[in-house]
């Protein structure tokens, strides 16, 4: 299943965040990680990079594993669920771990996050036209 390879990435992914959220609010087992901490803007970018992950990727794999069980082509599920990690990565990263900002990342990440989401709803949608009428 293509699915639970992508939401495997992802939960890699997502649990790096939460480390970070750890290391940000003075978890002293991830000190090498708490730089930032003292800075108010950096705490809430840290905080909306692991937010922000959260909002799209439920989403984002409950329409992967539907389009998956439709019988959708693995290519096509490949390069969507590459899209989407790339972005989220991309986002990620950013919010998470730089402390400067960088509009390549923020817009790169969020156009591919919103064009892999938008495909596979699209995606989906087609799909189910064709199967129901």
């Amino acid at each position: 299943m293509i699915t639970q390879l992508y939401t495997s990435l992802a939960t890699g992914f997502f649990l790096l965040l939460t480390v970070r959220i750890f290391a940000i609010r003075g978890n002293p087992l991830f000190n090498f990680i708490s730089y930032g901490k003292d800075n108010e803007e950096i705490v809430h970018r840290v905080v909306r990079g692991h937010a922000n992950f959260i909002e799209y990727a439920p989403l984002f794999f409950i329409l992967l594993y539907l389009a998956e069980e439709a019988g959708t082509h693995n290519h096509m599920l490949h390069s969507l669920a590459i899209m989407f990690m790339i972005g989220r990565l991309m986002h990620g990263i950013l919010f998470s771990f730089m402390l400067r900002k960088s509009i390549i990342l923020r817009g790169g990440g969020i156009f591919l996050t919103m064009m892999a989401l938008g495909l596979v709803g699209l995606l989906n949608f087609v799909q189910y036209l064709a199967i129901y009428f």
